[in-house]
């Protein structure tokens, strides 16, 4: 977690609150609510107002685009409030106020990206949503640009005569059933809706958590590799394959 801008020294803070990595939008605007007087029913309701969001895709283009209204995405700012600490120097502060400062910090910490998105002809948003599902699936940050290599060879096969694979990340499971999954089970793969990443190949339509600097520079510096599968032990140590029976193998001696 970062603090985000610093402000002149005769300038009182009032208090801070600070965005977790890996949080949505609906656990977000309940730590707005805890901290601050602003509801979560204020919040959600202007971050999911068409007026806020083609406020802000006019304002910060080159950043915001029209994808966040794209016809599957659940929530149009899922992955654009960046997670920080944020100082705050007026008692209370609006929603407009902590949703700008959020929205804002996006803005300042994807800029640099801009010309490697450009050469590569990705989006912004590829890039938060990819980001999204490191963040949700790595428990180490020294794994996820390892992680980042087992999506990419699944959406980019290295050899031609191999078939796209669909990604299989749980976190998109639970994100399509709207809730915390402690475990998710052959159920809940069956869910039908596009950010299931079991059904579905690709990324899902759009980010399904903030994603922090760590993740974003997974994406674009990932480790080259040609492993397919990864899981996680009891521990929360990542163990890679490249086939599916080195996974099995893998499974059995670390989760079984």
């Amino acid at each position: 977690i970062q603090s985000w801008r610093r402000r002149k020294r005769y300038s009182e803070q009032r208090f801070h609150m600070t965005g977790p990595e890996g949080v949505n939008v609906q656990e977000t605007q309940l730590n707005v609510e805890k901290r601050k007087e602003i509801s979560a029913e204020e919040f959600e309701s202007y971050v999911n107002d068409e007026t806020t969001v083609d406020m802000f895709i006019a304002k910060d283009q080159n950043v915001i685009t029209a994808e966040i209204k794209g016809e599957n995405i659940k929530f149009p700012f899922e992955g654009y409030l960046f997670p920080a600490t944020y100082p705050f120097y007026e008692e209370k502060p609006t929603v407009e106020t902590v949703v700008g400062e959020m929205i804002q910090a996006t803005v300042s910490n994807v800029s640099p990206y801009l010309n490697y998105l450009e050469g590569e002809e990705r989006t912004v948003h590829w890039l938060l949503t990819f980001s999204s599902l490191l963040e949700k699936e790595a428990t180490q940050k020294s794994d996820r640009a390892t992680i980042a290599s087992v999506f990419y060879n699944r959406l980019e096969p290295k050899n031609p005569s191999q078939e796209v694979m669909p990604l299989q990340t749980d976190p998109t499971v639970a994100y399509a059933h709207g809730k915390h999954l402690s475990v998710t089970s052959y159920a809940d793969l069956e869910i039908d809706d596009p950010y299931n990443t079991y059904k579905y190949k690709g990324l899902p339509p759009g980010p399904i958590a903030n994603a922090g600097k760590s993740s974003i520079d997974a994406v674009v510096y990932p480790e080259s590799t040609d492993y397919l599968y990864f899981l996680a032990d009891k521990k929360g140590g990542n163990h890679f394959a490249k086939s599916y029976e080195e996974h099995l193998a893998n499974r059995a001696k670390y989760i079984d």
